[in-house]
């Protein structure tokens, strides 16, 4: 496949790979939101991202359906230097970087070693313990930039029968859809786009759809959620302050997680959360792709415990097991 926002780049990428002995091309894609549903449809071996779409924000949601998928993936980025760049950003993501002005023998030598690799399979989360839960109890997740990934590894180890959950993870509206059947392939329990007034039922994980509405706990008994239309609330909507200011009337029945991302949004929520009797955990540097959210809701005081991801869907769940009589 491939993915390419200008049409003259798209049809030199289709030319030089339409030669190739031994290579089949399929879609050949204009945005993410195409690509990414043509890929989750029907996936390929390798797909070749060019810059101007590498680097949007949605493309975080892109690379983990290609982890999930076992999708291969080449950056082409606009010169060397770009590379260069792109390639520091990426980190270990296992992404390949090539350039426009790689010759045609470059590009098949790349092409050919990605679809030659194979990766090692990333470790699973450890199974959680068996747990029952109080009646009532609910759970709150907000995120931003790597939270994508930080979501897989919380949700992984959420059982069948988890405590209803809420999600907020900033995303353009094109993406919430095939970002919550990502996380539903993840985990054990059943994770949906949110709907208006829809049940906060045992096993439903619920992710803010979209652009237009802050995704909230309906006023009353905190029994169901509710879609408001709303301007931005800390620059976002959906707001991570939004569902946690929301829920400060049952906080006493409220476990909330503020996840990997950039600037400030969740921490005054947060907050009021805690002071009203909530149990809250922040993300701690070390594990977090961007401390900004996290760091903002632990110096304001918001944070009851600062944990790495791997120990925070568990603390989430334990916070929330039915104590027995002993």
């Amino acid at each position: 496949m491939i993915a390419d926002g200008n049409e003259e780049g798209r049809r030199r990428l289709a030319s030089a790979v339409g030669t190739m002995r031994g290579v089949s091309l399929g879609i050949c894609a204009s945005d993410l939101s195409e690509t990414y549903h043509a890929a989750e449809s029907r996936p390929p071996q390798a797909v070749l991202v060019a810059e101007n779409l590498a680097r949007l924000p949605e493309f975080e949601v892109m690379q983990t359906l290609f982890r999930a998928l076992n999708i291969r993936c080449i950056l082409v980025a606009d010169t060397p230097v770009s590379a260069e760049r792109l390639a520091a950003r990426a980190g270990t993501s296992g992404l390949r970087m090539t350039h426009q002005g790689a010759s045609q023998d470059e590009l098949r030598q790349c092409l050919f070693e990605v679809l030659l690799d194979r990766p090692a399979v990333a470790p699973r989360e450890p199974v959680a313990e068996r747990m029952a839960f109080q009646s009532g109890r609910l759970i709150l997740i907000g995120a931003s930039t790597g939270g994508v990934d930080a979501l897989i590894r919380v949700l992984s180890g959420f059982p069948a029968d988890c405590p209803p959950t809420l999600v907020v993870q900033h995303t353009s509206g094109t993406f919430s859809a095939g970002l919550a059947r990502l996380l539903d392939r993840a985990s054990p329990a059943r994770v949906l786009e949110a709907e208006d007034r829809q049940p906060l039922v045992p096993g439903t994980v619920l992710l803010a759809p979209g652009k237009d509405h802050h995704l909230e706990i309906a006023r009353g008994n905190g029994s169901h959620c509710r879609l408001r239309e709303g301007p931005p609330v800390s620059g976002h909507r959906p707001s991570v302050d939004a569902l946690f200011h929301s829920a400060v009337p049952v906080a006493a029945r409220v476990s909330a997680a503020i996840l990997t991302g950039m600037g400030r949004d969740g921490a005054e929520g947060m907050l009021a959360l805690r002071r009203a009797g909530a149990h809250t955990i922040g993300q701690d540097q070390a594990s977090a792709l961007v401390y900004g959210m996290p760091r903002a809701a632990h110096e304001l005081g918001a944070v009851c415990e600062q944990l790495p991801i791997g120990r925070i869907g568990q603390a989430l769940l334990k916070s929330c097991a039915r104590r027995s009589a002993a």
